[in-house]
This record gives C-alpha cells, structure tokens and sequence, in this order.
C-alpha cells in the first residue's frame, strides 16, 4: 500500500501566497496626493512662486479688501433711468350754449315784419316770417322770406333786431347777419346766427 504524504495546512497557504504573488509581476505604486500641477511655460521660480501673466496685476498689487471700482478704466456705465407714470387730467369743457329759443308771442311775425319793411336793402316784395323769431336778452332772430317763393329759388334774408317788441331796431339783414353782432349779444342768439 502506498502511502500520500499530505503537506501541512501553513506551507500550504504560503505556497498559494507565493504563487498568487509571482502571477502580479510587481506591486502597484502608490497613488498621489495631489494633481498634477500644469507646467507654465515660464516654469516655476526658485521660490515656487507662479510667475506672473500678462495683463495679470502681481500678487499684492491691491491691498486686501482694495478692488478697483471700475476695471475698464476710462469707461462709464448708464444708470437705469426712472419711470415717471403719466399723469391724466379730464378736460374741463364748458358745454355749448343753446341757441335762443322762439319768443314767447312777443314780439309777433307781425312785429318783425313792420320793423325791418322800407329798409335800405329789403326786398320790396312781400316778406313772410319761415323762422322765429327767437328771444334773447331783448335781441331777436329772425329768418324771412319772399311770399310765394320756396329756399330753392331765393336766399332767406336772415334779420338781427334788437329792443321792445312795439319799437324794435334793425341791427343787422342779409344773407350773413354774424359781423352785425356786438360783444354783448347774447350767446343763444350768437348760436343762432353764427352757428357757433
């Protein structure tokens, strides 16, 4: 019978140790401590001192908390303009004044007519009263026209009279009566025969 030596168990885990070793080929090297530093193409001094750039003040230049308020020298900056909101105010407008209503039987169509009858400039034909007369502040207006002919065949005659209704005063007739008013005539006759 033929006896197997068996080895004992430490030889044998320093043979496997031995082996596993001798498979690596040899040990890794340590890992560094830092990153690698970029090589400057100025190098470093002898101080270890990063040279300086160009147009990079040197370390010191500015005492510590010191920056230069403006790095463009020479150089302004608007300031952001303000907003002023504006402002609206409502028109005060004074309406129109009305214009001078119809008297009030007084004076009459037939009042008018005798007042403005033989008048320079008067037609000698006979008048009829188309309009008013209208009553205001003891003037009056008053639109006539030719008995018997229509506003498509003769102008009205416009007529400005001014005073009591038994003694009325021509002021102003024809086909425009405006330049005939004065500065104190009232504002509804105003209307009446300017328009405005």
């Amino acid at each position: 019978m033929v006896r197997v030596l068996r080895p004992a168990p430490t030889l044998l885990v320093a043979m496997i140790g031995t082996a596993m070793l001798a498979s690596c080929g040899t040990p890794p090297k340590p890992l560094p401590s830092a990153p690698p530093t970029p090589a400057l193409s100025g190098g470093l001094s002898s101080s270890g001192a990063v040279p300086s750039l160009p147009g990079v003040p040197p370390t010191g230049a500015y005492p510590t908390g010191a920056y230069p308020t403006n790095p463009m020298p020479g150089a302004t900056f608007p300031t952001q303009p303000t907003y002023t909101p504006p402002t609206y105010t409502t028109p005060t407008t004074t309406p129109p004044p009305s214009p001078a209503p119809v008297c009030g039987g007084s004076p009459t169509k037939q009042q008018v007519l005798n007042a403005v009858k033989g008048k320079p400039g008067i037609p000698t034909k006979p008048l009829e009263v188309r309009y008013g007369p209208y009553c205001a502040g003891g003037w009056q207006f008053t639109i006539l026209g030719i008995v018997g002919q229509d506003e498509d065949e003769v102008d009205p005659l416009l007529l400005l009279t001014k005073g009591r209704p038994t003694s009325l005063r021509v002021v102003a007739a024809g086909a425009d009566v405006c330049d005939g008013l004065d500065s104190g005539a009232p504002a509804g006759i105003k209307v009446r025969a300017c328009g405005t």
